[in-house]
Parts: structure tokens; C-alpha cells; sequence
């Protein structure tokens, strides 16, 4: 599982008419099955004021995930993706009841 914060400057942002159809083309590759790379988004989130999306993906492969949010996404947008667990896993691997 991955947590991906990607940020972009307001002359990037997908909003603008010069970059139109980017975000629908990217909410269809999520969506969909065949243009995930074997990755399944759990949710994805914006945060427009601050030129910010969010993921919770799981993917089995760190490069699948690369695959994913090749262009235009990383063309637009600066990424940060942290491995992360949820805490029944981390508990069970730490061995805590």
C-alpha cells in the first residue's frame, strides 16, 4: 500500500483550459481496470486551494505504481510516495494483542 501526495504550481494546475482533459483522462486510467498497471486506487483526493492530490493505493510492485502515474501526471506534478500499512498489519508483524 502507498501513500502518494502529488503537488503541482497554479501553472500547471489541471483546472486551467490549457490543461483540459488531463484530470478526466486520469480519473478513467484509476477507474479502470486495464489502464491501472494491476494498481487498485482506494481513494484518491484533491485539495484544490493547495494544488494537491492525494492516493491510497495498493499495488504489488513499486513499478506498476511508476506506470501509473506516468505522463502526463509526474509531467505536471511532483510526487511523494510513502509505503505505508495499516495498523492491524503492523501489530500482527510486531506481534502485539
Amino acid at each position: 500500500m502507498f501513500h502518494v501526495r502529488l503537488t503541482h504550481s497554479p501553472e500547471n494546475c489541471w483546472g486551467r483550459d490549457e490543461h483540459e482533459g488531463k484530470a478526466e483522462e486520469f480519473v478513467a486510467r484509476i477507474e479502470n481496470d486495464e489502464g491501472s498497471h494491476g494498481v487498485s486506487v482506494h481513494s484518491a483526493m484533491v485539495a484544490p486551494i493547495e494544488h494537491t492530490f492525494y492516493l491510497l493505493a495498493e499495488a504489488d510492485e513499486f513499478e506498476s505504481l511508476t506506470e501509473l502515474l506516468g505522463p502526463p501526471l509526474l509531467e505536471d506534478h511532483e510526487a511523494d510516495v510513502v509505503p505505508v500499512e495499516t495498523f492491524g498489519n503492523v501489530l500482527d508483524t510486531l506481534d502485539v494483542e
